[in-house]
């Protein structure tokens, strides 16, 4: 039987085998073929979504029935939450999953960025800019891209510690192991994981 795995917040990075979900600006105008065919001319984007990306707000109940996923991976989405949407799609991520399923997420590391801010190899002028909090300024001279550029992005709204996010899904129910780069329980993790995303990032299994 056919494993069914959720890549969540997958943003451009589209992995066969997987069911692909995003829901940012870019992939919605993506299944666009007017806006594909001028994003392709004048660059409007950055980057380039696919367009079979499945499209799903994560703040909304996910469209998968109780138990019925094998595994989930979602890298660097849930700090673009509020807090209470982030356990909300956490909640989620556990119901759907089957007994035994696994999630994978991945988030920035608070922890390590504050500890680089009280060794001082982090100015207190920097701080904000290491958190992303807020929108990033591009170095385009086009103002159409600037435009676009800032709608696509997704500051973060919410950080997290190792402690605190272990504790979130622990009282959500899942049993939680921290992993490190390819040390998982998901077939084939090495399709769909990059070293770098996993720098100064929290990773993190939760079983159901």
């Amino acid at each position: 039987m056919t494993k069914i795995k959720l890549h969540l917040g997958c943003g451009t990075v589209v992995v066969d085998g997987w069911i692909n979900v995003d829901y940012s600006l870019g992939a919605r105008l993506s299944k666009i073929p007017t806006f594909r065919y001028f994003n392709k001319k004048l660059k409007l984007f950055d980057v380039e979504w696919k367009e079979n990306i499945f499209l799903h707000d994560l703040t909304k109940k996910l469209p998968w029935k109780d138990n019925s996923v094998d595994y989930i991976y979602c890298s660097h989405t849930l700090e673009h939450f509020t807090k209470d949407n982030g356990r909300y799609l956490l909640s989620e991520i556990y119901r759907v999953l089957k007994r035994g399923g696994l999630a994978r997420i991945i988030v920035p590391d608070l922890g390590i960025i504050i500890d680089r801010f009280n060794k001082k190899e982090i100015m207190a002028e920097d701080l904000v800019n290491c958190l992303e909090v807020f929108e990033q300024e591009t170095k385009t001279t086009s103002k159409i891209k600037k435009i676009f550029n800032k709608l696509y992005q997704f500051p973060h709204r919410c950080m997290y510690t190792e402690d605190r996010l272990t504790h979130i899904m622990s009282e959500i129910k899942f049993l939680v192991t921290p992993k490190k780069y390819l040390e998982s329980n998901i077939e084939s993790i090495e399709v769909i994981e990059t070293e770098e995303r996993t720098k100064n990032a929290i990773v993190i299994e939760g079983i159901k």
